[in-house]
């Protein structure tokens, strides 16, 4: 077990329990909102920041349709239109559950967890405002559809190593989605802070939504857990053209045969995640 923030005596379950009370404050299901989530809000609109780089609305929206980009595009326009599509398969998932009835009211930690997801669609969209440029929602790839339906329609004692598998696969890809975008915008030092900063937001709760799994799990799960991961979920990541297009089939295969240290990963990001166990 870890605790990356020191909760006292607390560990695991009832740790990660108390840090998402203490990080999240009062959560209003009806309303999806959490208290200190919409204060981080408040904090990030009297701060606005704006990008000066101007990309062609048209062509983002044309290919934001499609299944994979046009010939041609930029590192910068592929790299917003992965940023969207992750974005699609949030809000895809998000919505499913919710339609399935997946939020437990009477369980707190997966209230917070519920309603995290929702703020990560909410925050992947800002990110692409930063540019000027909206998000439509649409239906994520046929792969990503059916992890999510099988996740969802898969009892649970069943689904949970997958469910653990997709929320490493979504730590790795967004901190290669953060750090390429820190790089690609490097000349704006406010656009790559405000990247990174909304970025970590996300990365925070993924990496919580590992450790939790894994507390979830004995070890035979967890071994199952690490064993999708390596295959299932680079799979995924493969699926996704715009991802392979800015970052190179090497790097994302990478980084998905580093060693998985959710510890390590939650010690990066002080006051935002929390690991109730390691895999």
């Amino acid at each position: 077990m870890t605790t990356a923030l020191g909760m006292g005596s607390l560990s695991g379950q009832a740790g990660y329990l108390a840090f998402l009370v203490a990080r999240d404050g009062e959560p209003d299901v009806l309303r999806h909102t959490l208290s200190r989530r919409e204060a981080f809000y408040e904090r990030l609109a009297h701060e606005p920041v704006q990008s000066s780089r101007r990309f062609d609305r048209e062509t983002f929206l044309r290919n934001l349709a499609r299944r994979r980009p046009e010939p041609g595009l930029d590192a910068h326009m592929l790299w917003l239109l992965a940023t969207a599509k992750v974005n699609q398969a949030e809000r895809f998932g998000v919505g499913l559950a919710e339609l399935y009835g997946k939020m437990t009211l009477d369980d707190p930690v997966r209230v917070h967890i519920g309603l995290q997801e929702h703020y990560h669609t909410r925050i992947l969209a800002d990110v692409v405002e930063l540019f000027g440029l909206p998000v439509h929602h649409r239906p994520p790839a046929l792969s990503a559809r059916v992890i999510v339906k099988l996740i969802i329609g898969t009892p649970e004692r069943w689904s949970r190593p997958l469910v653990g598998c997709s929320e490493m696969a979504g730590v790795v890809i967004f901190r290669a989605l953060r750090d390429c975008g820190i790089a690609l915008f490097a000349d704006e030092p406010a656009v790559a802070a405000r990247i990174r900063l909304l970025y970590d937001e996300i990365l925070g709760d993924e990496i919580g939504h590992v450790g939790y799994v894994a507390s979830l799990l004995g070890p035979a799960g967890r071994t199952l857990m690490r064993g999708l991961h390596r295959v299932l979920g680079l799979r995924l990541a493969y699926e996704m053209p715009e991802l392979v297009a800015v970052l190179g089939r090497d790097e994302i295969a990478r980084r998905f045969r580093a060693e998985f240290r959710v510890d390590e990963m939650a010690a990066e990001l002080p006051g935002r995640a929390y690991a109730a166990a390691t895999i």
